[in-house]
């Protein structure tokens, strides 16, 4: 049997980790292509861009508490926006993202001991699609006319990114435990954003935005 080569092999089981997310919030495929492709290529030029003009000592924590929260939440909303503006244009943009941002770190990591790759892993497996998809779900909300959402959306990424650092910078047992309570904490919001009458109407999948003029209309 011939061993697939590490790129192909990381994103082939940063995707796989995907599927319960695919299943339980049954993302638009247009939607998850979009954040795979588009929306994770232009967060990586940004990120890279941004990352290359600062020094080496602040470039990591810059990026990822203040650059990265917006560039990859601005992106993913324009692609759930033009894909439907609807639950499962923000779960696409959201998991499709995650998918590739995962496979990334993936490969970073392919010739590190096995016990950190495992780790890394289980992690992100099982907390990225999910961060994504719910500050999508929040950021799509202002699609319909809610203003907040957008900033949420960044503003949860940021705080998540925030503990990440903690986790890799300052103290892994205290980051484990900040990043165990945001995922219980992430959780809950998506839970909310699906599960209230209010926002259950305003990302129907009845909804569809407008290719051309932007509009956002029931088609249901």
């Amino acid at each position: 049997m011939i061993d697939l080569i590490p790129p192909l092999e990381a994103f082939l089981l940063a995707f796989a980790l995907t599927a319960p997310f695919v299943a339980w919030l049954r993302p638009r495929p247009l939607a998850f292509a979009t954040g795979a492709t588009l929306v994770a290529l232009g967060a990586l030029v940004i990120e890279a861009v941004v990352g290359s003009a600062l020094t080496p000592v602040s470039a990591d924590t810059v990026v990822l508490v203040f650059i990265a929260p917006v560039a990859e939440e601005l992106l993913k909303f324009g692609a759930s926006g033009a894909t439907g503006a609807n639950y499962s244009s923000a779960a696409g943009a959201g998991i499709g993202f995650a998918a590739t941002e995962n496979a990334v770190y993936f490969l970073a990591a392919w010739n590190e001991p096995v016990s950190y790759l495992v780790a890394l892993v289980a992690i992100r497996g099982a907390t990225d699609p999910l961060l994504h998809a719910t500050a999508c779900t929040l950021s799509t909300q202002t699609w319909h006319g809610t203003p907040w959402g957008l900033p949420a959306a960044i503003a949860l990424h940021a705080s998540w990114n925030a503990a990440t650092l903690v986790y890799v910078l300052l103290d892994p047992t205290a980051g484990l435990v900040l990043l165990a309570a945001a995922g219980i904490a992430v959780l809950g919001v998506l839970l909310l954003l699906r599960k209230s009458p209010d926002v259950s109407w305003e990302l129907s999948n009845d909804w569809r935005m407008h290719p051309w003029t932007g509009t956002v209309y029931e088609v249901g």
